[in-house]
């Protein structure tokens, strides 16, 4: 085995292990932890695909920006209890598991017939000069006032979300 694919089936265990973590645990805690390494996972198997671009774009979108606001979110609105012993009770209701199973093993088994009925072949990639300087070449120059646009609506929107969550305190 090359360390390519070992690296491969160790981001796949990683990513699909971290998904199942958070679809069955109750603690919405946890289910944050769980997607983050489910992100992580996700953008190391675009680094071996050769996206770096994407990897990078994964990582600063969904691992550090999605998921933070949805700890800010955690820890905003969670109530205090007095007798919470430093744990969080803080549950989700699991409903009609069967049908979301079935729902999920259908669509599994439907990719995994389209998978097999195309054509595979491997391309190996001859130029392996990165694009992520040009992506950041282009955010720093001629997309900087957008970039800063979105990034101080983010910022307004946190400030807004922890206004509403304490407000009431």
């Amino acid at each position: 085995m090359t360390p390519i694919l070992l690296s491969f089936l160790a981001l796949v265990i990683l990513t699909c292990g971290s998904g199942l973590a958070m679809l069955f645990t109750r603690n919405i805690l946890h289910a944050a932890l769980a997607m983050f390494m489910c992100m992580l996972g996700l953008a190391g198997l675009y680094v071996i695909a050769y996206a770096d671009v994407m990897a990078v774009s994964h990582l600063m979108i969904y691992v550090g920006g999605v998921l933070i606001l949805i700890l800010f979110g955690i820890m905003l609105t969670t109530q205090q209890s007095r007798e919470t012993n430093g744990k969080n009770h803080l549950r989700v209701e699991q409903r009609s598991f069967i049908r979301s199973a079935a729902v999920g093993l259908s669509i599994f088994i439907g990719l995994i017939y389209v998978f097999s009925r195309m054509d595979w072949q491997l391309h190996v990639v001859g130029n392996d000069q990165s694009k992520l300087r040009d992506v950041g070449v282009a955010l720093l120059t001629k997309y900087a006032f957008p970039f800063e646009l979105v990034g101080v609506y983010l910022l307004i929107a946190l400030v807004g979300a922890t206004y509403i969550a304490k407000r009431n305190d």
